[in-house]
C-alpha cells in the first residue's frame, strides 16, 4: 500500500488552495455531516447484539462523504460550494492521518488519487450507497476460492455484515471469539449463523489481544495475525466488491 508519508504530501496539495485557516473547520464540519448522515442512515438501535454493534460503529467517513457527495447534500453545498470530491477527502484523508486510523486513510485516498480529475462512475456511487445501507450485492465465494481461509473467514463475515471497515471487523471478531451465551432469553440468530459460516470456511476466533488476534485453522493452533494484515486482507475485498 502507498506510503503514509506520501499520501499525506499527496493531500496537502490538493487543499494547497484552500486558506490554510480554514482547514481543521471544515474538517471538523466534515466529520459532523459524516457523522449525522450515518445517524440518519442506521434508523433506530436493534435489538441484537451482532446488529447493536454494526449499529453502534460508524462506517468510514469517506464512504459517508462520498454518499453525502452523490444525493446532493445541500448542507455540504453550504460548507464547500461546488464541492470538490478530490479536495474534500483530501481533507478527509489528513483527518484519518492525525486520527491514528491507518485504513480509513487508504479507504479515503484510493477514491481521491482515482477521481482527482474525472468524475467518479455512477454505478460506483451506487455501490458506495448500497454498501452503507446493507444492500449491496456480494460476489460469490466459492469453497474452492484460492484465497486462504481467513481472507474467506473475512469475507464472509463481510457478506453478513456488510460492512468492510476495520473497527466493525475487529468487533465482530470479538463477539465471534465469546462462547455462545446459552443462557440468554433469545438467541442471535444471525450472530449464531454467522459463526456457523465462519467455522465452515474453517477459522474459529480465540480472541484478540495486543493487536493480536489469535484463532485455530481447521481446529488447529494458528499463529496469531496482526490487526494490521486483517487490514490489508480486508482492503482487498473491499476491492473486489467495490470494484
Amino acid at each position: 500500500m502507498t506510503s503514509l508519508s506520501l499520501i499525506k504530501t499527496e493531500a496537502q496539495e490538493l487543499i494547497r488552495r484552500l486558506p490554510e485557516s480554514q482547514h481543521q473547520a471544515l474538517q471538523a464540519v466534515l466529520i459532523e455531516l459524516c457523522e449525522a448522515h450515518w445517524h440518519t442512515l442506521r434508523g433506530p438501535q436493534p435489538a441484537t447484539r451482532l446488529a447493536q454493534v454494526l449499529w453502534s460503529i460508524t462506517p468510514p467517513l469517506a464512504d459517508l462523504f462520498i454518499d453525502l457527495y452523490a444525493t446532493g447534500s445541500a448542507r455540504l453545498n453550504d460548507v464547500l460550494p461546488g464541492c470538490n470530491l478530490a479536495t474534500s477527502l483530501a481533507l478527509l484523508v489528513l483527518v484519518e492521518i492525525r486520527h491514528g486510523n491507518e485504513f480509513g486513510v487508504h479507504i479515503a485516498h484510493e477514491p481521491m488519487k482515482a477521481f482527482e480529475t474525472i468524475p467518479p462512475p455512477i454505478s460506483w456511487l451506487h455501490r458506495i450507497a448500497a454498501l452503507l445501507r446493507g444492500t449491496l450485492d456480494v460476489p460469490y465465494l466459492h469453497h474452492h476460492d484460492r484465497h486462504n481461509s481467513l481472507w474467506k473467514a473475512l469475507a464472509v463475515i463481510a457478506s453478513h455484515t456488510k460492512r468492510l471497515d476495520l473497527p466493525a471487523m475487529q468487533e465482530v471478531i470479538r463477539l465471534l471469539a465469546e462462547f455462545p451465551d446459552q443462557s440468554a432469553a433469545t438467541t442471535d440468530t444471525a450472530l449464531e449463523k454467522l459463526r456457523h459460516d465462519v467455522e465452515d470456511a474453517g477459522i474459529h476466533f480465540l480472541e484478540i489481544e495486543n493487536s493480536l488476534i489469535h484463532f485455530e485453522q481447521h481446529h488447529h493452533a494458528h499463529k496469531p495475525v496482526r490487526i494490521r494484515q486483517l487490514g490489508e486482507l480486508l482492503m482487498e475485498i473491499r476491492q473486489q466488491w467495490l470494484r
